[in-house]
C-alpha cells in the first residue's frame, strides 16, 4: 500500500489522494484516456468520477480515496 497525490487540473486545491496498490502504470493507463476524453468532450467529471474509475477498473486491488490529509506536526 502507498500513498499517492492525484492531480489531474492546474488547481492544487482539487487534487486528492489514494492509498492503493496500483502502480503508476495502473493508474495512468486508466486516467490518461478518461481525461482526455473528459477534457476535449467538454464533460464535466469529478474526483468521485476518477475513484469509481479505478475501483471498477480493479476490483481486486486495493483504493482509498482521500480528499484531504492530516499532517502531524511534531
Amino acid at each position: 500500500m502507498r500513498l499517492v497525490r492525484i492531480n489531474t487540473t492546474a488547481y492544487s486545491e482539487e487534487d486528492f489522494f489514494l492509498v492503493t496498490t496500483l502502480t503508476d502504470e495502473q493508474i495512468s493507463l486508466e486516467l490518461d484516456s478518461f481525461l482526455f476524453n473528459q477534457r476535449f468532450g467538454n464533460d464535466d467529471y469529478d474526483n468521485d468520477d476518477i475513484f469509481r474509475l479505478l475501483t471498477l477498473a480493479y476490483p481486486n486491488e486495493k483504493v482509498i480515496m482521500y480528499n484531504d490529509i492530516e499532517i502531524l506536526k511534531l
